[in-house]
């Protein structure tokens, strides 16, 4: 009977890997089932340690996002300055979920601290697509504690981590390639956030575009729209397909004036100077933990919850994800002052570096919305009174989306999932001015540190764009032109002299600078007339190379050729003799061309 079954698995395996299109649409399916299923259990994980922890101990119930039935529910911010008893206790649910988290990452699987893309992003890049199989499971439970504690992150890196963790291991099951280990971890990470943020194109689209900088996984596409479609039909049921925000019926939003390009060129710019400060403040202060050597690494994200807490008292919009807030702002903007939203953009940059920053669990994806919600309800609130057809809402989700999208380095994703997420379609010309205004302000300063500029600086590709040196080296630059020659009419005794000279084997035979032939001592025999004609025992048809090929062909057509030199040709004129070429010339080309390299590599480290 095992020996039944391990046939029939084996046979099953071999009809899968038949074909790509057979294999990604089997393996896309696969990994949609667990993303979609991962993100149901993300969802209620966060919803109830948020319950435990920040309901019953800080008596503190959070808006919701609209596909969680948020509605206005908060008439005005929950900002207090005079902390109430059931307040002070926050900081105890920060910490509790810190300490938590701390042993729970340190003790089972320390690379799923911080954010979960950036993990994923690594793993492609640098692991074959690696991924260890208890780091999904692991992540899922530090994240829900982290988040549903109070922390400051985002539950789309933990979704992403556990889809592109099974699209490691089903790759392993199946014995396929590392690049298509690679693909299937991508595929992942797609139909993790495109599941979660109820928005599978633009998670698709985000599995190609957001391990580089500047350049695209095209390969993914494919596997991740299947992925994608299949997550989101599993989670999106559960909220009958309701998009994650949801706008009131009484506004109209839309691009309806061409003066209105100027507004969304501002907000594209802020966008971008304050995505920078998101990038700094963060990492700045992950580098700040990192140099906490005294402190023990399990405890470090308890004092990132104890700062975290402490701001909560006084200001709870920055506790957990901050969905409900940016809701809220949909709904009533005239209830969010100027001066609290400048507040919340910079209170939830800090709370979202201590959180991740000091080893918590969670994405920063969430986090990045919300900051760019707070910055673009910031810039409705003043730029609104100038110009009356434009509105609070519609300036909140340009900028929401703008920010996002130039700190995440994946624009044109962002921007289709911008659409998605609010079904604000009649915004997407603002949100692709908006997004790449501030993709181009933020330039080299990405919040994921994993990415690469393009494929060809990824070491997954690296063989696939990397030039050997000894290609770079044409034939002519090698070649010795001080090389021992002969005439055809030149007789065997003076030959042998001149070549025992020369310290070689061989001659070459040329007339007038015209090749003839190649002559050697091993053609020359013990009986032979010193007075012979050279031209009677010369190879007429020697191996040859032109000047213009590389010096990586020399070497290939040296190993097989026992003459033991190559004769190097002009290209304009392949009989014209321009010098010769052996493994000595060839070991000093390449020696010469790491010389260059390194002085080059001196003089840019130096400027």
């Amino acid at each position: 009977m095992f020996d039944y079954f391990r046939r029939l698995s084996s046979s099953l395996k071999n009809q899968i890997l038949t074909g790509d299109i057979r294999k990604w649409v089997i393996v896309g399916i696969l990994i949609g089932i667990i993303a979609g299923v991962g993100a149901i259990v993300i969802y209620f994980s966060i919803k109830l340690f948020t319950y435990l922890m920040i309901e019953r101990i800080g008596d503190f119930i959070p808006p919701s996002s609209g596909i969680s039935g948020g509605e206005p529910g908060f008439p005005s911010p929950a900002v207090s300055l005079f902390v109430s008893p059931y307040r002070l206790l926050i900081p105890l649910s920060t910490v509790i979920g810190g300490l938590a988290t701390g042993f729970i990452v340190y003790r089972f699987a320390p690379e799923t601290e911080g954010h979960g893309t950036d993990a994923a992003i690594d793993a492609f890049h640098n692991k074959d697509g690696h991924v260890r199989r208890r780091v999904p499971v692991v992540k899922t439970v530090a994240s829900a504690i982290t988040i549903g504690s109070g922390g400051s992150a985002g539950r789309e890196g933990p979704t992403a981590q556990i889809a592109a963790g099974f699209g490691s291991f089903i790759a392993d099951v199946l014995h396929l390639s590392n690049k298509d280990r690679r693909i299937a971890v991508a595929a992942g990470i797609g139909a993790g956030i495109g599941s979660i943020f109820l928005a599978p194109l633009g998670g698709a689209l985000l599995s190609t575009e957001i391990l580089y900088r500047k350049d695209f996984e095209v390969d993914a596409l494919v596997p991740s729209i299947i992925a994608s479609v299949v997550g989101y039909s599993i989670f999106g049921f559960l909220f009958d397909y309701r998009p994650l925000f949801t706008l009131p019926a009484n506004v109209t939003i839309g691009f309806y004036h061409p003066s209105a390009l100027l507004v969304y060129t501002l907000i594209g710019i802020i966008a971008g100077l304050a995505g920078i400060a998101y990038v700094k403040v963060f990492y700045g202060l992950t580098e700040a933990f990192h140099k906490l050597e005294k402190v023990p690494r399990m405890l470090k994200p308890a004092i990132g919850g104890l700062i975290v807490g402490l701001i909560a008292m006084y200001f709870p919009e920055v506790l957990g994800l901050g969905y409900g807030w940016i809701q809220q702002i949909f709904y009533t903007p005239e209830y969010f002052p100027l001066w609290i939203l400048l507040v919340l953009i910079l209170l939830k940059i800090v709370a979202t570096s201590f959180t991740i920053g000091s080893g918590g669990s969670g994405g920063v994806f969430a986090p990045g919305m919300v900051i760019g919600g707070f910055v673009g309800a910031a810039i409705g609130l003043v730029i609104q009174p100038f110009f009356p057809f434009l509105n609070v809402l519609e300036i909140t989700i340009v900028g929401m989306i703008a920010f996002f999208g130039g700190v995440s380095k994946a624009p044109l994703s962002i921007i289709i999932m911008g659409t998605e997420m609010t079904q604000s379609y009649t915004l997407f010309l603002p949100l692709m001015l908006a997004t790449m205004i501030a993709y181009f302000v933020t330039g080299k300063n990405g919040i994921y540190r994993s990415q690469v500029t393009s494929r060809a600086d990824s070491p997954a590709h690296r063989y696939e764009y990397e030039k050997p040196i000894l290609d770079s080296i044409k034939a002519a630059d090698a070649q010795k032109r001080d090389y021992v020659r002969v005439e055809p009419s030149t007789n065997v005794g003076e030959a042998i002299f001149i070549i025992r000279q020369s310290k070689t084997k061989s001659a070459v035979v040329q007339e007038d600078g015209i090749l003839r032939g190649l002559i050697s001592t091993s053609s020359i025999k013990n009986d032979t007339p010193l007075d012979t004609k050279v031209s009677e025992l010369m190879d007429k048809n020697p191996m040859t190379i032109s000047e213009s090929e590389s010096v990586h062909r020399a070497m290939e057509m040296l190993i097989n050729n026992e003459q033991g030199k190559l004769i190097v040709v002009s290209a304009a004129n392949p009989e014209r003799v321009t010098g010769t070429i052996g493994f000595p010339e060839i070991a000093e080309a390449y020696n010469m061309e790491i010389r260059r390299i390194k002085e080059n590599q001196r003089k840019e480290g130096g400027s």
